[in-house]
């Protein structure tokens, strides 16, 4: 990592602070800035790491392919979080973020289709709540963003934090389950 950070500063001349210091201090902001999309990279990285961990644990082969699957997926999103890839890194290269959403959208589609059968064995009614929090969220900010604050960001951040903590509470639960299972079958 740090080659990759040295790297950037001697090849592209980016100061190296920039690269290592954190956003509040170079931007000069409270520390209280962001809190709500910090905690949110942490929820993102708490649910990798908990499906990661939970892998040793799981011999079903198609349950562990939904959980590699899922932890990737949460990696992804935790990544484009905390780096703004779908604001904008992608825009940056010429993809426009509404293109982004569209292969996002085919991406979880994929992932759902591949895994429903399993998903209705879980309780799924968790990752409904996260898909309509984050749909909600994608809702308001693409169709009322000239709003207030209040609505433009509040609900729209409030919406993406409830999707992620549902996202969290239902891979602590199916990853529990599964391990459960093959707990009772090993006795």
């Amino acid at each position: 990592m740090l080659g990759i950070l040295l790297g950037l500063h001697y090849f592209n001349d980016v100061p190296i602070e920039v690269l290592t210091n954190d956003v509040a201090v170079l931007g000069k902001l409270p520390i209280y800035a962001g809190i709500l999309s910090q905690i949110g990279i942490f929820l993102w990285s708490a649910t990798a790491a908990i499906c990661l961990y939970s892998l040793q644990f799981i011999s079903n082969k198609k349950h562990k392919t939904f959980i590699w699957a899922s932890a990737f997926i949460t990696i992804f999103l935790g990544f484009d979080d905390a780096f703004m890839f779908h604001e904008i890194l992608f825009p940056s290269l010429g993809i426009l973020q509404k293109v982004v959403f569209l292969c996002y959208g085919i991406l979880m589609s994929f992932y759902f289709l591949s895994y429903f059968k399993l998903i209705f064995k879980t309780d799924f009614i968790l990752l409904g709540l996260a898909m309509i929090s984050f749909g909600s969220s994608l809702f308001i900010d693409n169709l009322m963003a000239n709003t207030t604050p209040y609505v433009s960001k509040l609900l729209e951040d409030g919406f993406k934090f409830l999707g992620i903590l549902f996202w969290l509470g239902y891979f602590v639960k199916t990853t529990k389950q599964m391990i459960g299972l093959e707990t009772l079958e090993a006795s």
